[in-house]
């Protein structure tokens, strides 16, 4: 009898542990609820990802969830708040005008994670000796193959792109009128230039204006107003770049050992084999 018992107990047991993802503190996440929400995430989020989730996928999405739990309920006795207009403000600049409630969840736990990071970092800086040095010991990072800076116009139909077209060949300024875009200039490789752009801009000197190239959405002009040799882009261009690179690794630096520390107050148990 004591058998049976025990038996029916283990089994009862393995039943529960199956419908449990994960417990933080008193929170107990199902996987009915855990299910819910990555569904949710996998289609709304991420907008249809192509891509069937990977075990990888769900277990990132789990641990995400824990820190949005955990942020949720340290913020207020760090007296950070977010009000719900916030939260609309934020779901709105999502393109949601009438959100179901867990992405309201989700974009809540954004909030107040952004909250947190600005509190724990506004410290945190990047001196002009560790710029420096980034650069000196990655300069692998800022070469730059042969280039071509490229003016590009787009016009919505064939007579506008001539127009704009014999314009720039002749020295002169893009038409003003409806219907032209100038977009900005920019540099670009030239190993990654279309095989149609290339043959459009060969010899590729200063100057060269291509046949307008005709597109889905119109017609499109390139011309090269600058070009350089392969090289090392020098500190003084890329000083911005490393910087707020070194800020972000920082500041992820910081945010990293803050959470480490939380979880210290949390008993946490994940079951990995249930997702």
């Amino acid at each position: 009898m004591f058998l049976l018992l025990l038996l029916f107990l283990l089994a009862s047991l393995t039943f529960a542990g199956q419908g449990i993802v994960a417990k933080v503190g008193d929170r107990v996440i199902t996987k009915g609820e855990f299910n819910s929400l990555f569904s949710f995430y996998w289609k709304e989020m991420l907008h249809f990802s192509p891509k069937r989730p990977t075990f990888e996928d769900r277990k990132r999405f789990l641990f995400r969830y824990i820190k949005g739990l955990i942020v949720e309920d340290l913020a207020p006795d760090m007296g950070i708040r977010v009000d719900d207009g916030e939260v609309l403000r934020r779901l709105r600049s999502w393109g949601r005008r009438n959100p179901d409630p867990r992405l309201v969840m989700f974009a809540r736990m954004e909030l107040l994670l952004e909250r947190i990071e600005r509190r724990l970092v506004r410290e945190t800086s990047v001196s002009d000796g560790e710029i420096e040095a980034y650069y000196i010991l990655n300069k692998r990072e800022f070469y730059y193959p042969n280039q071509v800076k490229l003016l590009r116009v787009v016009a919505d139909s064939r007579d506008k792109a001539y127009r704009v077209y014999k314009a720039l060949r002749s020295g002169g300024n893009v038409p003003r009128r409806e219907g032209i875009v100038v977009g900005r200039e920019r540099w670009y490789s030239l190993q990654a230039l279309p095989k149609r752009v290339k043959r459009r801009l060969y010899p590729y000197r200063v100057g060269v204006v291509s046949r307008p190239i005709k597109l889905e959405t119109g017609y499109l002009i390139l011309k090269i107003t600058d070009k350089r040799k392969s090289g090392v882009m020098p500190l003084s261009e890329v000083k911005e770049k490393v910087k707020r690179k070194l800020l972000r690794i920082k500041r992820q630096e910081v945010l990293r050992e803050w959470f480490k520390e939380a979880l210290k107050s949390y008993r946490l148990e994940v079951y990995l084999k249930n997702l």
